[in-house]
């Protein structure tokens, strides 16, 4: 992936982003946000740049599939209601089509598809989470989950097993 890439379809991109600028830097974990509000992306972009995560997003499933095939995401995070199919058929598509594992994906979900979901299967991989949600709570999240997969990396590395892939 190229530090330059450009989306092919710029009106589902926010410019604001700046894929690859800090790629050097493996401290800083990165994320996909995806929901089909420019003013939810930018808040929550904001917040999470502010915390350490470096943070890209797509107004549209088809943008997130394309930038989750060419850049490998710590995390996606994605709205259930989005135009083009929903939220939880994005994310299977980013299991089954990116190159290498995604190792957390967050569905955000309103209080009615909350519950619901709670009733149904979700693939182990994928967490609902209600909406709207606290960003202050998003960022605990998140730091939990790196602090237990950078263990989890670090024991790998150190027996000579894979995790997360």
């Amino acid at each position: 992936m190229s530090a330059n890439y450009q989306p092919l379809d710029s009106e589902s991109f926010l410019p604001e982003n700046n894929l690859g600028s800090e790629a050097g830097n493996s401290q800083l974990k990165r994320l996909l946000l995806v929901d089909n509000q420019a003013h939810v992306l930018r808040v929550m972009k904001l917040s999470l740049d502010r915390n350490g995560f470096i943070v890209d997003t797509a107004l549209s499933a088809e943008v997130a599939l394309q930038m989750a095939q060419e850049v490998r995401y710590d995390v996606v995070i994605a709205d259930a209601e989005l135009a083009q199919m929903n939220g939880r058929d994005l994310l299977d598509l980013v299991s089954e089509r990116t190159p290498h594992n995604v190792p957390l994906k967050l569905l955000l979900l309103d209080a009615e598809n909350y519950a619901a979901a709670l009733d149904e299967t979700l693939p182990a991989d994928v967490e609902p989470l209600e909406k709207p949600i606290s960003l202050r709570w998003l960022v605990l999240r998140l730091s939990a989950f790196f602090g237990h997969y950078d263990a989890g990396l670090a024991a790998a590395s150190a027996t000579g097993n894979s995790f997360g892939n």
